[in-house]
């Protein structure tokens, strides 16, 4: 071997080991680190609130305590539970009868005491009410010139979408617009659905002018994904004034500006993950094979940021395909194992990921909210439904 040859090699080798220390370096300042369970609080639930309700709210200053709020829809009734006590604080009950009744009502959102909106979702009005539950504005989610099905209340255009709020949906108000999700009025089986612009919306308060924001990914586009992988989970931070967006199909979290201009997206799936499968053609408008697809794939659940420590929390739930082919709206029936992930809100990198495994003594519920002590995990006690906890982690 020839003197040049040597050399040669020898600054190849050189190269290589720098690059890799270079590397090593790099990584070992991002040792993924755990979760810690550091606090619980408990929920003494009245006789109609149900532990798995599904419209339920966070809300950090009601009349300066933290509370979670209830929409127990059949006593057409917001209920208010204390965090600190645990005890039933306050009943909103709106009419359900009479001229100013508000029938329908799915959704809500509390701003504060005095500016709470109520969904009429499948009627695509909005309603915003004060304290005493008086109407104080309407604001309607249909173009004036939409018609609609006599039969069916459908709108006919095929442009049509429902407005959606709850614990891991968005409704943020920014100066004098509030920012919520959409969903449009398109079978989610057909990938026609997911050529859209409605995933969120802004509506002007003052004007009442709803624009729409926000779509899919491109790389959700030209294939369907069914139902439960069609959503989109958002959060905004107040700090950083970016919107963070979680689609349930998609392993990447994706950052955002108030005009819904992607500014970077990055990688944000579990250690054990598999990509998750378009919507086999057979699956479509069958109920069973739908189902069968369903349980063995991942979903991705609810987004959050952390403001107290620069942290973006992703959820997701694991395959589960011992399921049964039978679908039950009962979160509590064979829920999901869960994990959980946490991002440093600056660099994005992961720096912390825990599994939360379902038994047959509780199960952890996608309901999260974060505050002072950290994020707060829903928890059922399946021996005493008639106490709802909240467990919380901290990224140690």
């Amino acid at each position: 071997m020839s003197k040049s040859i040597r050399f040669i090699m020898m600054i190849t080798i050189s190269i290589i080991i720098f690059f890799n220390f270079i590397s090593c370096n790099h990584k070992a300042d991002f040792k993924i680190r755990g979760f810690k369970e550091t606090n619980t609080f408990r929920l003494n639930l009245d006789n109609f609130t149900s532990p798995v309700e599904e419209f339920i709210q966070y809300v950090p200053d009601w009349g300066n305590r933290e509370v979670i709020a209830f929409h127990v829809r059949k006593k057409n009734e917001i209920k208010i539970y204390d965090l600190q006590t645990g005890e039933l604080t306050d009943s909103l009950r709106y009419p359900s009868e009479g001229p100013d009744s508000f029938q329908g009502i799915y959704d809500f959102h509390i701003l504060n005491r005095d500016s709470i909106f109520l969904n009429k979702r499948y009627l695509y009005k909005m309603y915003q009410v004060n304290k005493d539950l008086k109407q104080v504005e309407e604001y309607s989610f249909l173009a004036e010139n939409e018609k609609i099905d006599p039969n069916s209340g459908i709108p006919l255009s095929g442009d049509s979408f429902l407005a959606i709020f709850n614990h891991n949906e968005i409704f943020k108000k920014i100066g004098d617009k509030i920012f919520l999700n959409g969903i449009p009025d398109k079978n989610a089986d057909y990938k026609s659905s997911y050529d859209v612009n409605c995933l969120i919306v802004s509506v002007d308060l003052k004007s009442k002018e709803i624009v729409r924001l926000l779509g899919y990914p491109e790389k959700l586009k030209n294939n369907s994904w069914g139902v439960f992988h069609a959503n989109l989970y958002a959060e905004h931070s107040k700090k950083t004034n970016k919107f963070y967006l979680s689609y349930a199909a998609d392993d990447e979290i994706y950052v955002a500006n108030s005009d819904m201009e992607i500014l970077k997206s990055f990688r944000a799936s579990p250690d054990k993950f598999i990509t998750i499968s378009p919507l086999p053609a057979q699956a479509r408008n069958n109920d069973i094979a739908y189902l069968n697809y369903y349980i063995k794939q991942f979903v991705f659940g609810s987004i959050l940021y952390d403001e107290y420590r620069d942290i973006i929390y992703r959820i997701v739930l694991e395959p589960n395909p011992e399921y049964g082919d039978v679908f039950l709206k009962d979160p509590l029936y064979k829920p999901r194992n869960m994990v959980v992930m946490a991002f440093d809100g600056t660099n994005y990198n992961k720096i912390a990921e825990m599994r939360l495994v379902q038994s047959d003594k509780g199960a952890y519920l996608d309901r999260c909210f974060v505050n002072d002590k950290g994020l707060n995990i829903a928890y059922v006690d399946l021996n005493n439904e008639d106490k709802l906890y909240f467990k919380t982690f901290r990224v140690e």
